[in-house]
């Protein structure tokens, strides 16, 4: 009987998974509806490290200075020569406990899949990553800038115009830190659908729903210009 049990098991977790991932190809190949730039007047980059995308911005563009948000006294190097900042948004719990990926663990994993994790914004301060091969240059216009600024406001914990909210967590290095941030990971939104919601803002054409880093750098090379 037990034997029965654990085989049903098993089937059920095989058709989980292939469903899973049939449904993350059906929908990215369905585009969100358009919200296109019509000008290059911001320029930013995507960055995969192989398994999420991270946004690069410029440190001080576009009418906004992201050190007023996240200040660099809040890193332990220094970060006041760096030119661009990443962004990328994820489950606090997997942060705290996987600074390789050889740490990964299942309990972590776990709660971060199935909503019992809160999340974070990692922050990290560099140089520009023009000509790195895991990185896309992007434009936008005016309006794809202030949405995205808009999106990535609205994605830290409600701060009343205050600096974000610095979390425990200790960075990786001297360069990163990590901020409280609202919404929780989960199965279904992933740090790459965040990313992706983050690129549509700006005005690029993304899928309905891609969580695989894959999709989003593969939507990316699709687009003229990029």
């Amino acid at each position: 009987m037990m034997w029965r049990w654990l085989r049903w098991f098993c089937t059920g977790l095989l058709l989980l998974g292939f469903s899973y991932v049939g449904a993350a190809v059906l929908l990215n190949a369905m585009p969100r509806s358009s919200l296109t730039a019509t000008s290059a007047d911001y320029r930013f980059f995507a960055c995969d490290n192989g398994v999420h995308v991270d946004l690069a911005l410029p440190v001080s563009a576009g009418g906004r200075d992201w050190r007023a948000l996240f200040p660099p006294t809040d890193f332990p190097g220094d970060v006041t020569n760096a030119s661009f900042i990443s962004l990328g948004w994820g489950a606090r719990g997997f942060f705290a406990t996987t600074p390789r990926w050889q740490d990964i663990r299942p309990g972590p994993v776990i709660k971060a899949l199935f909503w019992m994790d809160s999340s974070v914004l990692h922050v990290v301060y560099h140089g520009d990553p023009s000509g790195a091969p895991q990185c896309r240059a992007l434009t936008t216009d005016e309006a794809g800038k202030e949405r995205l600024f808009a999106f990535i406001d609205a994605t830290l914990a409600p701060v009343d115009g205050r600096p974000a909210l610095r979390d425990a967590i200790p960075g990786y290095g001297p360069h990163d830190a990590f901020y409280a941030a609202d919404g929780r990971y989960s199965l279904f939104r992933t740090c790459n659908v965040w990313s992706a919601e983050a690129l549509h803002a700006a005005g690029q054409e993304m899928g309905l729903w891609s969580p695989f880093s894959f999709q989003i750098m593969s939507r990316l090379s699709q687009i003229p210009g990029n």
